[in-house]
């Protein structure tokens, strides 16, 4: 994609689409902690309004316990549905909002990889793409920010910043499915529709200084996986007494997982949003040193005083078939094993150059940031249980 028009460096009006999403409440609090008025777009649930389901994730994700209500003069709060017409405002409102939008920042998607759920994880992520976009058609300055995904990249072993669809095959539906929004929003940026900028995580974990997350998928998933399985073991051994699980996880040791901490996440994709250069750019907002299988595994066991637990190729299970819990584990966690196999590396010499001088940089991840970043969740999950 090529820049077509110059964007506003300091937005002041900015609609959120994934409020109460990972990503998206970070960058919501990040926003209103910059001064900017924030429109965001959420759902109710059966059991509380939209607003305060962004006012509960704004609590959590806060530094301090009071930002929401220091912020909450600046946060205007939608009820509504990227899936549907207008993205579900009132008829009435939508002109308004498009004529008062100086940027919208697209965050929601859906997070499901299952393949029984590929039509809905379609009309999320690319009609829920396709209806923001029309929205976005009808703002004064026609500004989007649209948070994807690194692993758009699919089966591959190099994935570049320019590169969408490549040919690729797909590990999932949710793979597929981003790669055919990105599709949407470069075509619509090349008609000068609109001016896009597209962001791609890898895999987000906790906050890079504490550690702490307040949304628990991917790896977290894993580690709450091997918690449940120990739970029953820990009741009969004392607290600091080390657990043998044998348990062969399907995985490669050699290969890596791609981490990188929310904050480096938000705080690049703002900065990198203010440049005006940036429109028409993509961004792998990704570790240039991914972390290995058997580094983080080792670790995260280390934590949780669990021995016994180990990659496992495919032969392995052809020679010895699983155990009840490996076949119970394997079934939880049988998404996780798609990336356990291999993923791409990510090329980020853009990002990179374009967070030059910023002080904004992916740490590494070593043993003192695993140790952070799990120890943290542990002792989350500790606390919950008690």
């Amino acid at each position: 994609m090529k820049n077509s028009n110059p964007v506003m460096s300091k937005p002041r009006n900015v609609l959120v689409t994934g409020a109460t999403g990972f990503v998206g409440s970070h960058l919501t609090e990040r926003l209103l902690q910059e001064g900017s008025r924030v429109t965001v777009l959420a759902r109710g649930s059966r059991t509380a309004s939209a607003r305060d389901r962004v006012l509960e994730v704004l609590a959590r994700v806060a530094p301090s316990p009071g930002f929401p209500n220091e912020c909450v003069d600046r946060l205007r709060v939608l009820d509504g549905d990227i899936t549907q017409p207008n993205l579900g405002i009132p008829g009435s409102m939508v002109e308004s909002i498009a004529a008062e939008t100086d940027e919208t920042w697209h965050c929601a998607a859906s997070l499901s990889f299952s393949e029984d759920e590929r039509q809905e994880i379609f009309r999320m992520n690319v009609d829920g793409a396709s209806n923001v976009v029309q929205l976005v058609e009808r703002t004064p300055a026609r500004r989007l920010h649209h948070v994807s995904t690194a692993y758009v990249a699919g089966i591959r072993d190099f994935a570049l910043e320019s590169d969408i669809d490549a040919g690729q095959a797909f590990r999932n539906p949710y793979e597929e499915s981003k790669c055919r929004a990105e599709l949407l929003v470069a075509e619509k940026h090349a008609r000068s529709s609109i001016i896009a900028t597209v962001y791609r995580p890898s895999i987000v974990i906790g906050d890079s200084h504490s550690g702490r997350a307040t949304h628990f998928h991917g790896v977290y998933a894993f580690i709450r996986g091997l918690w449940s399985a120990l739970e029953k073991l820990r009741r009969k051994v004392s607290a600091n007494e080390m657990i043998h699980l044998p348990l062969r996880v399907l995985g490669k040791e050699a290969t890596t997982l791609n981490f990188v901490p929310i904050d480096y996440v938000v705080n690049g994709m703002v900065e990198i949003g203010k440049k005006d250069s940036s429109a028409g750019g993509t961004y792998h907002l990704t570790n240039p040193q991914p972390t290995e299988n058997r580094v983080w595994l080792r670790n995260i066991c280390r934590l949780l005083r669990v021995d016994g637990v180990r990659l496992a190729d495919r032969n392995s299970f052809l020679h010895h078939p699983m155990t009840k819990l490996e076949a119970l584990f394997q079934k939880q966690m049988a998404f996780y094993y798609m990336y356990l196999q291999g993923e791409p590396r990510f090329d980020c010499t853009r990002t990179r150059k374009a967070l030059e001088n910023t002080g904004i940089e992916c740490p590494q991840v070593t043993v003192e940031f695993i140790e952070r970043m799990a120890g943290w969740y542990i002792r989350f999950l500790k606390a919950e249980t008690r």
